[in-house]
C-alpha cells in the first residue's frame, strides 16, 4: 500500500483492513505543535482517553530523527488512531518545514477521498488577544457553518490570522468544500498549556456528544508542561529545530 514518492512529497499509509475499518462518515481529529502545544496535548490525551487503536502511520521523505516509547512499544513521529467514528492523527513531532505544506494538503486530500464526514482541527490562540469572557474561538469552513452552532462559540475575528499547518489544512478544506472547523482555545504563547487542551477537549466532546473525562489532564497539568518543555529543549539542542 505504501509508495515511494519524490523528495518533499508525503504518502499517508494506513495499515488496515478496509472492510473492517470503514472510514466513511468518520470525524477526523488532529492538532499541531502551535501556541501552547494545545493541539498536540489534546490529541495525545484523546488517544488514551478514548482507548483508540493505532491503525496506521504517515510516512514522509524527511522524518524527524526521533522516536519515543510507550507501554505498547515504539511510538513513531506521525500515527493514525481510530476509536468508533473518530480517527485521530497524532503528531509526536512537527513535520519538517520543507514538507509542512505537502504534509497537510495530503492529509486533507486523504480525509476527503476516504469520505470522512467532517474534520476538527485543534490549535491554540495567543491569550494576549483575548477579549471578553470567551475561552475559545472557532474557524469553520463554509461547508461547516450550519454545524458550527454546536460549539456555542463565536468565530475568530477577521483581523486575527490563523497560521501554520492548521491554516493550510483549513484552507485546503475550504477550497474542496469540505466541512471542517478549527477549535482554538486561548493559550499561553510562552509555554505548554494543558488548560487550553482541557477547554478544547471539553467543547469538542460536548459538540459531538462523547464523554471524555479531563480530570486527569487537569491533575497532571504541571507535569505535562514540564515534560513537553524538556522534550522541546532536547530536540532543539540536537540541532533538529526544523521539526519543532
Amino acid at each position: 500500500m505504501a509508495q515511494l514518492l519524490p523528495r518533499c512529497c508525503v504518502t499517508v499509509m494506513v495499515h488496515l483492513n478496509v472492510k473492517k475499518h470503514n472510514l466513511k462518515n468518520c470525524t477526523l481529529l488532529t492538532g499541531f505543535h502551535g501556541v501552547g502545544e494545545t493541539g498536540y496535548i489534546s490529541i495525545s490525551y484523546l488517544v488514551n482517553a478514548l482507548k483508540a487503536e493505532r491503525i496506521g502511520f504517515i510516512e514522509v521523505y524527511s522524518p524527524p530523527p526521533f522516536i519515543t516509547t510507550s507501554n505498547e512499544g515504539i511510538v513513531t513521529p506521525f500515527e493514525i488512531y481510530k476509536s468508533k467514528n473518530f480517527v485521530l492523527v497524532k503528531l509526536e513531532f512537527s513535520p519538517h518545514r520543507s514538507e509542512e505544506a505537502k504534509f497537510t494538503k495530503t492529509l486533507a486530500t486523504w480525509t476527503i477521498e476516504e469520505q470522512f464526514k467532517d474534520a476538527v482541527l485543534i490549535g491554540g490562540l495567543d491569550s494576549n488577544f483575548k477579549d471578553g469572557k470567551d475561552t475559545f474561538k472557532i474557524v469553520p469552513t463554509r461547508a461547516y457553518l450550519r454545524k458550527a452552532k454546536l460549539f456555542k462559540a463565536s468565530i475568530l475575528k477577521p483581523d486575527l490570522l490563523v497560521y501554520g499547518p492548521l491554516a493550510i489544512m483549513l484552507g485546503e478544506f475550504e477550497i474542496r468544500n469540505f466541512p471542517a472547523v478549527g477549535v482554538l482555545p486561548y493559550a499561553s504563547s510562552l509555554a505548554a498549556d494543558p488548560g487550553a487542551a482541557v477547554i478544547a477537549i471539553s467543547n469538542i466532546s460536548n459538540a459531538y456528544n462523547v464523554k471524555v473525562d479531563v480530570s486527569q489532564l487537569e491533575k497532571d497539568a504541571k507535569h505535562i508542561e514540564a515534560e513537553i518543555e524538556q522534550k522541546l529543549k532536547r530536540t532543539q539542542h540536537s540541532g533538529q529545530n526544523m521539526y519543532v
